[in-house]
């Protein structure tokens, strides 16, 4: 029988740490498509990306698995219904929305209602916190949609009543377990990300974090040990006013990886585990070397691991 990948080494931190062994995998960008081809998010092949997620995960001890939210490519009904048929993962598994996944003012087609999305993907309900193991895991809603309202903008947003959630929150929780995800980027990864564009040839945006400021001031008061992202589809470790933000590469496009989390006392190791084989990543590249997070990754890829931090032994 072959052994599974055991993942190359992304990032060692000091926190979170979990008194036993905890292990939590961790997807993003699905972006999941019923009716797509082509572009450098692979579109046809999104399926068969997701069903490699599904079975990395559960040839693996996982305690849990987190979805950092776009698990759609465009938010619709039967794409969430492709996402419930694939996705069996065997561990208790939880999402966060991205942009993609909610509804907006220019869409043109039926979208899945906010409360249906809670009710599959949720412990309860919009923002959450599960525990995985000996790990507290606290997932927000950075879409600008409302169960009331479809949203204008993709960029992100953290209301009021969900602040006043975390704070209440994390007042509870212990920070050396607590780890917070939410889908955009906090604005250090976002700073990054310009920065790269400054540097090399690449075009292009991705929508924004409006109002992040609130968010990083209670990650601060509280000590999170750390914070999850996707969005942006590279992986990336950003460190700004005492936050640590983790950033996991996109399951649709290059790297096409999920992020194993293992905590121990000692600490937390995330690792990559890739979800193609060279094939797959040769036709990913194909389809959108020119496109500027598939750069970015490469770059960021070629200085693993991004941070090792001294851990406990």
């Amino acid at each position: 029988m072959t052994r599974p990948h055991t993942g190359q080494l992304l990032a060692r931190f000091a926190r979170p740490t979990a008194a036993e062994p905890t292990r939590i995998a961790i997807l993003s960008d699905i972006h999941l498509a019923t009716d797509a081809t082509g572009t450098w998010k692979v579109f046809h092949r999104t399926e068969r990306h997701l069903q490699a997620a599904v079975s990395a995960v559960n040839d693996r001890a996982f305690d849990g698995v987190v979805v950092a939210g776009d698990l759609t490519r465009n938010g619709t009904p039967p794409e969430f219904d492709l996402f419930d048929d694939l996705a069996d993962f065997e561990p208790p598994a939880v999402a966060v929305p991205g942009n993609h996944d909610f509804p907006t003012t220019f869409d043109e087609h039926e979208s899945l209602p906010v409360r249906t999305f809670e009710d599959r993907y949720t412990p309860g309900g919009l923002p959450f916190h599960v525990q995985f193991g000996d790990l507290d895991v606290f997932g927000l809603d950075s879409h600008a949609a409302t169960p009331d309202s479809p949203a204008e903008t993709w960029d992100g947003r953290i209301d009021s009543a969900q602040l006043m959630w975390l704070d209440e929150a994390l007042s509870a929780a212990n920070p050396d377990t607590s780890i917070v995800v939410v889908h955009h980027n906090l604005p250090a990864t976002g700073d990054l990300y310009e920065r790269y564009r400054a540097e090399l040839p690449v075009e292009g945006s991705v929508p924004g974090f409006t109002n992040p400021e609130p968010l990083v001031k209670l990650l601060v008061q509280h000590d999170i040990s750390l914070v999850v992202t996707g969005h942006l589809h590279f992986p990336a470790v950003e460190r700004a006013d005492g936050v640590t933000e983790l950033t996991v590469p996109a399951v649709s496009s290059f790297p096409h990886a999920l992020v194993a989390l293992e905590s121990d006392p000692s600490g937390t190791t995330a690792r990559l585990v890739p979800l193609t084989d060279g094939t797959g990543m040769v036709e990913s590249i194909a389809h959108g070397w020119e496109k500027d997070r598939v750069l970015l990754s490469a770059a960021q890829l070629a200085t693993l691991p991004l941070v090792e931090d001294d851990v406990l032994e």
